[in-house]
């Protein structure tokens, strides 16, 4: 072996090692923060948890707080996958959109106690920050599917990037709300009538509506 050899080769193993780092803080500060709350861990817990130093925290976040930034961005990546996997395919845009909210809501509820702790920990403005940024990214692929159902007829808005940014406002927080406390009812509720308002916003027929997302019994 080489002396080029021999340095290349430990320096790739920490580069393998340096993720999983990274990714056990994450992972225990994820469960840390669930099962106490934001304000009741401590650094030192979270590193205790992954199995690495006090110092090697740092390398990787400025912060306790600086963690929430890299969740928040988490949830997010995993609501643009699942409504990216929700419109795929060849059927209307409507019913993509309807398909589309509905995985919103099933990240929405999964990560539903992580939202919860980011809503309690002190806000900050690199958190906000990831949140706009990261609905601008979502709004993205719901602006391109809203103009193609412009396109086909299914939908007549005003602006479909306006439009899209209208309804993840109206998605996020409301979905959470409705999970949490079941305000202004259940979830599943909520997410119907909050499809159907916004079907009706884009312009789709009653009766399409009733035929994509009809009201159960009793959720009128």
């Amino acid at each position: 072996m080489t002396d080029s050899q021999s340095v290349a080769a430990p320096r790739r193993k920490r580069d393998r090692g340096r993720p999983d780092r990274r990714r056990a803080l994450l992972d225990a500060a994820r469960a840390r923060f669930l099962a106490d709350g934001f304000s009741n861990t401590s650094v030192s817990s979270i590193v205790r948890d992954a199995g690495v130093a006090q110092g090697t925290f740092y390398l990787y976040f400025k912060s306790k707080e600086h963690l929430l930034v890299h969740l928040r961005a988490e949830v997010l990546e995993d609501l643009l996958a699942a409504f990216e996997r929700g419109i795929r395919g060849d059927a209307p845009a409507d019913e993509r959109l309807v398909r589309g909210l509905e995985r919103i809501y099933a990240v929405i509820r999964r990560h539903r106690g992580l939202l919860r702790v980011i809503r309690q920990a002190t806000s900050g403005d690199e958190i906000d920050r990831v949140w706009i940024e990261g609905r601008g990214v979502l709004a993205e692929p719901l602006a391109a599917l809203i103009a193609e159902g412009a396109a086909a007829g299914a939908f007549a808005p005003d602006d479909p990037k306006m439009a899209a940014h209208l309804l993840l406002s109206l998605f996020d927080d409301l979905l959470f709300d409705a999970l949490e406390y079941r305000v202004p009812a259940s979830g599943r509720k909520t997410l119907v009538h909050a499809t159907r308002f916004a079907l009706r916003g884009l312009g789709v027929a009653p009766r399409r509506i009733e035929r994509l997302c009809p009201l159960a019994k009793g959720s009128k």
